[in-house]
């Protein structure tokens, strides 16, 4: 035992010697380098030479590493060395200073995530707090503000300018907040008397335009919902032009599609109000399947009035803070295992239809590029506020449910499997559809593909 011990303490040397520190640091916590006279002198210099390391990547502009070499020298034992607090002092003074950036420029979504990940690294610096507070008042009163609720979001505001005082950026989200108001205002009591008269079309555009300022305000949406029934025929499979058959529908036993467009990529659309997220297995347990360090069933997403809830079955962090069951915000960031990462979003504020993006390298066992969690809608188009992403389109082209189906509409005309449609049209199970700036197919989830439409 004495001799491997000696040989231990040698390797750690050497590693040492030519700057492999983790090899080092790994040598001397094993049995036989521990106790040994010499291992405490070495943990010692693989501990500055952590510390040295760290300020080399921060002169090299990459507090990221500094801070990982720092913590190693911290976990090694080397916290109260002066060196190790300078190294400390520095890298927190600039991730603060970060921080603060985030918040004055109007994110406090990142920058809440910024204050979080400070203190998982045990920073206690007093701004922290004035930070986290400004950034919470911050996304509070937005929120409030996208319900509807300006009264209290200006409230927020008014204790947001209390809090950062002279920031420009607070000043902006105030006036922002009370443009919105006189949208929503005004627009309420036209959208009042235009259900009162029945005016279905024009109640529509009045809660699209209300929902452009408050996406969640309660009254909008349910008013939007109610005139979408009233003026949208019950089978919209019929086409202007032709006479031609129905195409068949998607059976009900199908709980999701494959979604492929030509030169965008592909899609895994789930269409269930609950899905479940886990490893890549024969038997295809998980409804979201991942090559990745994840259990068998490691979460689930179920969709109701309030939102998206997620449920871990194994470690899952949202934003880096540990969570068992939490309602997702869009732009939420959502960490299965230790390393598999996703990204949550909502980007159609009249849509509750979410998007799943991987945001760690890992992958799906099926060949697409994002996971779609559909409710009533999916919308592909131009611009931020779609679902998928298609820069030449003119017109937006809109996927929505319908009975025992699913249907399209574009304004303008299109064809579906050779049929041509006008504006509107139903998909079969298996279904390819063009236009002359786009073309995409569908097909049932399980289904052998080669290569993309």
């Amino acid at each position: 035992m004495l001799g491997t011990g000696w040989l231990t303490i040698r390797q750690a040397q050497e590693a040492l010697k030519n700057g492999r520190l983790e090899e080092a640091h790994r040598l001397l916590g094993q049995s036989g380098a521990q106790g040994h006279k010499r291992s405490w002198e070495l943990l010692h210099q693989v501990a500055l030479g952590f510390v040295q390391r760290g300020e080399r990547h921060l002169g090299q502009d990459d507090p990221e590493a500094a801070w990982n070499d720092l913590l190693l020298a911290e976990q090694v034992g080397l916290a109260d060395d002066s060196t190790a607090v300078r190294l400390r002092q520095a890298l927190s003074k600039i991730a603060l200073e970060a921080a603060r950036s985030l918040v004055e420029a109007g994110d406090p979504a990142r920058a809440l995530e910024a204050v979080a990940h400070l203190r998982e690294r045990f920073v206690r610096l007093p701004e922290l707090q004035l930070l986290e507070d400004a950034a919470r008042e911050w996304t509070k009163a937005r929120e409030l503000a996208d319900r509807g609720e300006f009264t209290l979001g200006l409230q927020g505001a008014e204790r947001l300018k209390r809090l950062l005082p002279n920031v420009a950026a607070v000043t902006r989200f105030e006036q922002e907040l009370n443009q919105r108001r006189d949208t929503c205002t005004g627009a309420l009591v036209e959208l009042h008397e235009a259900i009162a008269r029945a005016e279905w079309r024009r109640a529509m555009e009045i809660a699209d335009r209300i929902l452009a300022a408050a996406p969640q305000q309660g009254d909008a949406r349910k008013a939007r919902a109610r005139a979408w029934k009233v003026v949208e025929p019950a089978t919209v499979g019929e086409t202007r032009h032709t006479e031609a058959p129905q195409t068949p529908r998607l059976p009900d036993r199908i709980n999701g599609f494959l979604l492929w467009i030509d030169g965008i990529g592909g899609y895994l659309v789930c269409l269930d109000n609950r899905v479940t997220i886990g490893q890549a297995t024969p038997e295809g347990a998980a409804d979201i399947p991942l090559f990745a360090d994840v259990s068998r069933i490691h979460a689930s997403l179920t969709r109701d009035s309030e939102g998206y809830l997620l449920e871990a079955v194994r470690a899952v962090q949202v934003n880096g803070q540990p969570a068992e069951k939490v309602l997702l915000q869009s732009g939420d960031r959502v960490t299965l295992g230790t390393s598999c990462q996703m990204q949550f979003r909502q980007p159609v504020p009249v849509s509750a239809t979410a998007r799943l993006d991987l945001t760690s390298g890992h992958r799906l066992a099926l060949a697409v590029d994002a996971v779609l969690l559909m409710a009533e809608t999916l919308v592909m188009g131009a611009g931020s506020q779609v679902h998928i992403a298609i820069p030449e389109l003119n017109q937006p082209v809109v996927l929505f449910r319908q009975k025992n189906g699913l249907g399209v509409r574009h304004a303008g005309a299109f064809s579906i499997d050779g049929q041509r449609c006008q504006e509107r049209g139903t998909l079969g199970a298996s279904a390819k559809v063009s236009a002359d700036d786009f073309t995409f197919a569908v097909e049932p989830v399980g289904t052998t593909r080669t290569g993309r439409t």
